[in-house]
């Protein structure tokens, strides 16, 4: 009984994090042009619910990873750049121009396009094919990262 209720509350955990993260997502993306500062914040909430997937996947140092960096530092420094350039709400007469507009749309599709034919492919090869990752746990990652790659990692950081 306990495999069963354990299921039921995995599941409800994954599709509440990957709900609330399409969800923060989209409220980035369409309503939060006016006020910038509550788009960051929204973007921190849609990082955050990406770390508990991660979590659920049984990879907590992506979701570490995921927290520290993008959560942390990278929203750290948007807020401070959106705070610093002083960007109130727009106006509500101000428009995208029709244009611009056009082309987000086609860029969109174009990576929609892309994603999808990506997709396709990795189905047809499946996960078999893929096999047993050589390294495995957060421990192996970080020593092998701190010994063998520590000056890529330097300089990447």
């Amino acid at each position: 009984m306990n495999s069963v209720v354990a299921e039921i509350f995995y599941g409800l955990s994954f599709y509440a994090c990957a709900g609330l993260a399409i969800f923060s997502a989209l409220w980035v993306a369409f309503l939060s042009r006016q006020n910038p500062v509550r788009g960051a914040l929204w973007l921190v909430v849609c990082f955050v619910s990406v770390a508990g997937v991660y979590v659920l996947l049984k990879a907590p140092f992506l979701a570490m990873v995921q927290i520290l960096v993008y959560a942390g530092a990278v929203m750290v420094l948007f807020v401070m750049i959106i705070m610093l350039l002083d960007l109130g709400k727009m106006e509500p007469g101000a428009r995208v121009q029709a244009g611009i507009r056009f082309l987000g749309v086609i860029i969109g599709l174009l990576i929609m396009g892309i994603l999808g034919i990506t997709l396709a492919q990795a189905w047809k090869v499946g996960w078999k094919s893929w096999g047993e990752a050589e390294i495995g746990g957060s421990e192996k990652i970080g020593e092998v990262l701190f010994t063998k790659y520590l000056l890529p990692f330097e300089v990447l950081s």
